[in-house]
């Protein structure tokens, strides 16, 4: 591997050096004439692996995810730099351990470990060369990868590197039905048949559609619907509580009605700023405010103030982080039955059916509902975090994390003081 890294090298500065002019007049080597259902996120076929022996390279948005998602956190020999230490936002990051990580101690820090990208959500040329050094079996990287990084892209697939593309997918159920949309069924198709893993990829489809039902036996109990408003959602970076949706699934699966909804905002993340008018106009007598606990640190500013002013006598509660470079999937189910649990209690579920289905929701996807955090100190904000005991659930955990680098729990109820602050009820 050693020697082949080397002459890789070389290669590398003919492509991109001597040859990036002429990279950029190469086509996409995509195949028009390939049905739908052969092709990934980019339009380039699928090539299937015979095995993982070299190991699976995922980086850029989402990447890892899906790989931990597949079972594959293990086979993974370089991941994204945000996936090194972004215990704050990515629940799946409390049961993917990627083989890099392994390697490491259980006390390692990104700096310690050797194979993560140079940058968060890209690629460079270093990452090149390190790919390279790889071989691995397969890359994958999100579809963006094709437009902004066209010349590594394109000289990784003259090299003969195997990379499958994916899409960012944001809305994974359609409104109403809550079926899975025909762009999360792609995704998991398109992987599938990339990781040569037909079944679990049916196990996952599954998933989402099981997750649902489990929801619905408690929504069917419900009789008089509350509203809420969510604030503090995070999409690259912590945002105060003017940050919200027209369209949070977590509200519309647990059958509560989003104060500031309406036609759902289908850009990017569907995340956006909202003025105190269109929540104040909005606001109900029986209205709940969700704070997303990513967020919940920065409601320390004047708008921040004014706006829980208006919600002081009203119930309050943290939920797990719903999103952040990439949509949180699994937590979308456990913020619902936090949701469910808050606004409606024992009548609709109970304490020990609420534990029952947050377990199911972290099996169905990790196969486990236990963490395996294996860095004890992450974001290195605030002192050290032990690592997690035996038995410990992935929620625990992260609530665990957010105690202590944030200050706040998750699923827990909030004081909105008469200053327009927070503390914990």
């Amino acid at each position: 591997m050693q020697q082949k890294g080397i002459v890789s090298i070389a290669i590398v500065a003919i492509l991109i050096i001597a040859g990036a002019c002429a990279i950029f007049l190469m086509d996409d080597n995509t195949d028009s004439n390939s049905p739908a259902g052969d092709v990934d996120a980019a339009g380039k076929p699928i090539e299937a692996v015979e095995d993982l022996d070299n190991g699976i390279v995922a980086i850029g948005q989402d990447s890892f995810r899906w790989a931990t998602y597949f079972g594959l956190a293990d086979k993974c020999v370089m991941i994204d730099w945000n996936d090194s230490y972004n215990f704050l936002g990515k629940s799946f990051m409390y049961a993917g351990r990627a083989l890099v990580d392994i390697e490491g101690s259980n006390t390692a820090t990104p700096a310690d470990m050797t194979y993560y990208s140079h940058t968060n959500c890209g690629i460079t040329d270093d990452d090149y060369r390190t790919i390279l050094e790889l071989n691995p079996s397969i890359v994958i990287v999100p579809k963006g990868f094709y437009t902004d990084y066209k010349n590594i892209m394109n000289a990784l697939d003259n090299q003969g590197i195997n990379t499958v593309a994916i899409d960012y997918v944001y809305t994974f159920l359609e409104p109403e039905t809550f079926q899975i949309t025909a762009q999360l069924e792609n995704q998991i198709d398109i992987l599938s048949k990339a990781l040569n893993q037909e079944e679990r990829g049916q196990e996952l489809k599954n998933a989402f559609s099981d997750c649902v039902s489990d929801i619905k036996v408690f929504t069917d109990r419900i009789t008089v619907e509350r509203t809420a408003y969510v604030g503090s959602l995070a999409y690259n970076g912590a945002h105060g509580l003017e940050s919200s949706m027209t369209y949070y699934m977590p509200l519309e699966l647990a059958g509560v009605n989003n104060i500031v909804g309406g036609t759902p905002d289908w850009t990017d993340s569907g995340v956006r700023t909202f003025s105190a008018s269109e929540i104040r106009n909005n606001l109900q007598e029986d209205t709940i405010l969700f704070i997303d606990a990513s967020g919940y640190h920065v409601n320390i500013d004047n708008t921040s103030k004014g706006l829980l002013k208006m919600f002081a006598g009203h119930d309050a509660y943290t939920l797990a982080p719903y999103i952040w470079t990439g949509i949180n999937h699994d937590t979308v189910f456990i913020n619902a039955l936090q949701i469910l649990r808050f606004a409606y209690g024992d009548d609709v579920i109970s304490e020990s059916e609420y534990e029952t289905a947050v377990k199911s929701v972290y099996e169905r996807f990790y196969g486990t509902s236990e963490s395996n955090r294996n860095i004890d100190n992450p974001n290195k904000i605030q002192g050290t975090l032990e690592l997690p005991s035996e038995g410990t659930t992935i929620l625990e955990d992260m609530n665990a994390v957010y105690e202590a680098v944030r200050g706040v729990s998750i699923g827990a109820e909030v004081t909105i003081n008469s200053d327009g602050t927070l503390s914990m009820a």
